[in-house]
């Protein structure tokens, strides 16, 4: 059966293969002799690429047909254009509200035009309000909202460990149901964070349906991507079940095997998907190509029992003498899970700016403490992130070979100077130098449907993720023997090279590889948005 991402792929791309038949025509920017990869994920060719306004006008031999331009940019048979980079998995809502990151440069920078955020469940609210305020300030790349499970139920029901009563649940469907009347593109789960790890899959799929029948899809961080409790295999299932019960499109994100428990589970993984698919459930992925993440110090190495109740009860649970002594037991084997404490390194933290960069194994032979007693100290100070290495290269090659696996780098928008993890400044420019130029994993072109065309089809924004008549302009124009990130873990806040120019909406983001600081991106709604159904609610 063909899946409802597989349709839109050849609905998004039949319109680049009747392109010879266009009319001469005046356009704004030109770019002659380019080397094309339109997203397909066809082998490039040359032609030439006109714009006019916001929109892709004409794509073919613009000396036959007599197209002119008000500016004309030789690329000389040498440049690869393609279509702007499309990310379904950040954390750039803070940035994009925000005066000195709204321009989002870290992600332009490594070809980014389009973002989605509001990933893990965590989701601002109300979405309208957030949509309407990105759209009023401006903002430098295109952006698009989910509506988050852990802010619907922190909202609906609090912290608690329990499932929710009728009136609960009739809560968060409103909620979601607003949400995607607001312009929501989908419902996004973090089911291995507190409070959204307090829920039961039937509660899941309840808010699944009522995404599903706006036209939105779900995107989920798996319920365990390790074996904390379900194992890695026992969520992947969990998801399947959950799209096939609500009739939804499941992507999950940052598709992994964490924690040495898991390595090597990558083909059993991939195995299940394609089973799934081939029954006709519509389950896709993306991921981010390191073998290190990124998440709450608390969710990696605290146990979820402590969180019963929301900061306050873990708080309470350090100071009590019975359940602080519990927390030292158990605390070890959550650190071991994650690479051992020489492998967790603090980012991001408020309470004490001069503890970032250090590692666990660092700080408890600075205090003199067991690495389990430092983290009850480092939690007590204030929430903070965790980067840990504990992926493996053949899992993360296992997963990207896959055709419905999308790139996503499950970033945030940063400015230089701060801790962040590289895949904020680097994840599709370390995808295309590694795994296309250096080990030849993968070719070009299907890098660059994993980040165009695949995202574009998976969200369904029809116009763009690929070049053609009638998409929006949202473009990249890259030299590929300069494409290069020098954002590494130890220095990660580095934008990304080679990016000659960029354009989103038809309007120069970057020219001559340099950022021009205007704010062409554009709020992009879901299909709910304006539906029959929300009105008068």
């Amino acid at each position: 059966m063909t899946s409802r991402v597989t349709a839109r792929i050849a609905l998004l791309l039949a319109a680049c293969l009747s392109v010879a038949a266009q009319s001469p025509q005046h356009l704004d920017v030109l770019f002659t002799h380019a080397r094309l990869l339109d997203g397909s994920g066809n082998p490039w060719r040359y032609a030439d690429v006109g714009i006019a306004g916001d929109r892709i006008a004409f794509v073919g031999d613009a000396a036959r047909a007599g197209a002119a331009a008000a500016q004309t940019i030789d690329l000389e048979g040498v440049e690869y254009l393609a279509p702007g980079f499309i990310d379904l998995h950040t954390h750039t809502a803070r940035g994009l509200s925000s005066a000195d990151m709204r321009q989002n440069l870290n992600y332009l920078l490594q070809g980014v035009t389009t973002v989605a955020t509001g990933n893990d469940g965590e989701s601002p609210w109300p979405i309208g309000a957030r949509l309407a305020a990105w759209a009023r300030g401006g903002i430098g790349t295109n952006a698009a909202l989910y509506v988050g499970f852990g802010t619907v139920r922190a909202r609906a029901m609090g912290w608690g460990d329990r499932a929710p009563t009728p009136v609960e649940l009739a809560q968060e469907e409103a909620m979601v149901r607003q949400g995607m009347c607001e312009g929501a593109i989908g419902l996004s789960t973090g089911l291995f964070y507190t409070p959204q790890s307090f829920s039961k899959t039937d509660e899941v799929i309840a808010l699944a349906k009522v995404a599903a029948g706006f036209g939105g899809f779900y995107d989920t961080h798996l319920r365990d991507e390790d074996s904390y409790t379900v194992g890695l295999k026992g969520a992947v299932a969990e998801a399947i079940e959950i799209g096939q019960a609500a009739h939804i499109e499941v992507q999950i994100s940052h598709i992994k095997a964490l924690g040495r428990d898991v390595w090597g589970q990558a083909p059993a993984v991939i195995q299940m998907i394609e089973k799934a698919r081939a029954q006709g459930v519509d389950v896709v992925a993306n991921q981010y190509p390191y073998t290190a993440s990124v998440t709450s110090f608390e969710a990696a190495v605290v146990p979820n029992w402590a969180e019963n109740g929301g900061r306050p009860a873990l708080l309470r649970n350090i100071a009590a003498p019975a359940s602080r002594a519990r927390l030292l037991r158990e605390i070890p084997a959550l650190i071991h899970k994650r690479g051992g404490p020489a492998s967790l390194m603090l980012i991001g933290y408020a309470h004490d700016p001069s503890l970032e960069g250090k590692t666990l194994a660092q700080l408890a032979a600075a205090w003199r403490l067991s690495p389990a007693a430092a983290v009850l100290r480092v939690v007590r100070g204030g929430e903070t992130q965790v980067i840990s290495h504990n992926m493996t290269q053949s899992d993360v090659r296992a997963f990207m070979r896959q055709d419905w696996v999308a790139t996503a780098s499950d970033g945030e928008s940063a400015l230089p100077g701060m801790l962040t993890h590289p895949r904020s400044f680097g994840t599709f420019v370390e995808k295309i130098e590694r795994y296309v130029q250096r080990e030849h994993l993968i070719t070009l072109p299907s890098a660059i449907r994993a980040a165009t065309s695949l995202p574009a089809a998976i969200a369904g924004l029809r116009d763009r993720g690929v070049i053609r008549p009638g998409a929006y302009a949202d473009i990249v124009v890259f030299n590929l023997a300069r494409l290069h990130t020098p954002a590494t873990y130890l220095h990660p806040s580095e934008y990304a090279q080679g990016f000659d120019d960029i354009l989103v909406n038809g309007q120069f983001a970057v020219r001559h590889g340099q950022p021009t600081h205007i704010l062409a991106g554009r709020v992009l709604r879901g299909p709910g948005y304006g539906a029959p159904a929300c009105q008068g609610g």
